[in-house]
């Protein structure tokens, strides 16, 4: 009874099989068919597809490229602008800003040593007229926004930066 089981068995394996193959071999001829009927039409506008395509990832990795570069130049625009500020403030405040790279910080130490020396050098009158000075850019740049010139313009026009000249205008108080 083992071995006819056995038997049994291996011809229901094998009938199974026989069907597995035959399904592959009419998948096999599908595709065959389909490969045959692929007109040249077709290919061609697969390829003007496909070179569409590579116009557009042109186009797209161009304009990356011009961002980038946009970007990197107002990142240099905002690294001297930091820079500018940075010594203002030391001039201003005496303090040393222990943030700059080592590289800058000794051309800077250098600059802010001159400064010192030349503030201890000023009279009290030069200090005066020092504050004048910044009291006088204050009305000029209140002025002009009475004007109604923008921030920007007033900025372009005195050499100052436009946080300065927001900064002066949010300050002052406004006249009810």
């Amino acid at each position: 009874m083992g071995n006819t089981l056995i038997i049994l068995l291996s011809y229901i394996l094998n009938f199974i099989l026989i069907i597995l193959i035959i399904s592959l071999l009419l998948r096999i001829r599908n595709l065959e068919r389909k490969l045959i009927n692929f007109s040249p039409t077709e290919a061609y506008s697969i390829m003007e597809n496909m070179h569409e395509m590579v116009l557009e990832s042109q186009r797209l990795a161009d304009s990356l490229e011009s961002s980038i570069k946009a970007r990197e130049a107002v990142l240099e625009d905002l690294s001297d602008l930091v820079d500018e500020k940075i010594l203002r403030y030391e001039k201003l405040s005496g303090e040393k800003f222990t943030g700059i790279p080592k590289e800058k910080k000794e051309v800077k130490t250098e600059q802010i040593h001159l400064e010192t020396v030349l503030k201890k050098q000023e009279t009290p009158k030069e200090q005066v007229v020092q504050q004048d000075n910044k009291k006088d850019l204050k009305t000029k740049i209140l002025s002009l926004n009475a004007a109604g010139k923008s921030s920007i313009d007033i900025a372009r026009e005195l050499g100052i930066s436009i946080t300065e000249v927001q900064l002066a205008l949010r300050l002052t108080p406004k006249e009810q």
